[in-house]
């Protein structure tokens, strides 16, 4: 498995006490910040990004694209940065428009990046839940995923959070190397927007 890169140093934060409450211990996800993705973001974020391509199985891309990419591909649906208490950035989350067309426009596509470092700590359920409130508060109605099959600790969060397998789409795409690939295909439809 490649090593992860460095982890670019984080933007001065002011520290965030713990949000527990009286007579409750602290859960890792108590520990996690979440805010809109900025650019002052993207360069640990394209990194984490990176991350997930050097594994394998998170992306047909070849190479994280430039924060006015990103910024235009995402524009007008909601992005989110984790952060711990010391303002490292622990992950993020977006969502982009499947279609321009006007029938499709509560409908989002999911990415989901998790600094490897931090797997396994919460971070990733923290921000799909936190995506997840803010799509419907923008009234999106349905988000879907399209995932690697052998990519499990995904799915497995994307299901933890309501999502339902639609289908296997075989075959769909080219990795960089020429090997073909299929895609999970899954999918959460809201309970409160557009019923």
């Amino acid at each position: 498995m490649p090593t992860s890169p460095p982890r670019p140093t984080a933007s001065p934060r002011p520290s965030r006490p713990s949000s527990s409450r009286r007579g409750q211990l602290a859960t890792p996800q108590d520990r996690i910040v979440l805010e809109p993705l900025t650019a002052e973001d993207w360069p640990a974020a394209s990194g984490i990004y990176e991350a997930g391509i050097g594994g394998g199985n998170a992306t047909f891309e070849p190479s994280a694209p430039s924060w006015e990419q990103f910024a235009g591909k995402c524009a007008g649906y909601p992005a989110l940065a984790a952060h711990g208490e010391d303002g490292a950035l622990l992950g993020w989350a977006a969502l982009s428009p499947v279609s321009q067309r006007t029938v499709y426009r509560g409908v989002g596509a999911v990415s989901i990046y998790v600094d490897p470092r931090e797997a396994r700590k919460g971070v990733g359920r923290t921000l799909l839940e936190g995506l997840i409130a803010r799509a419907e508060n923008a009234g999106l109605w349905t988000l879907e995923a399209g995932i690697f099959p052998e990519n499990r600790a995904s799915i497995s969060l994307h299901e933890a959070c309501g999502f339902r397998h639609v289908g296997v789409r075989e075959r769909v795409g080219q990795m960089p190397d020429g090997r073909w690939r299929d895609v999970c295909l899954l999918e959460r439809r809201s309970s409160t927007v557009g019923i």
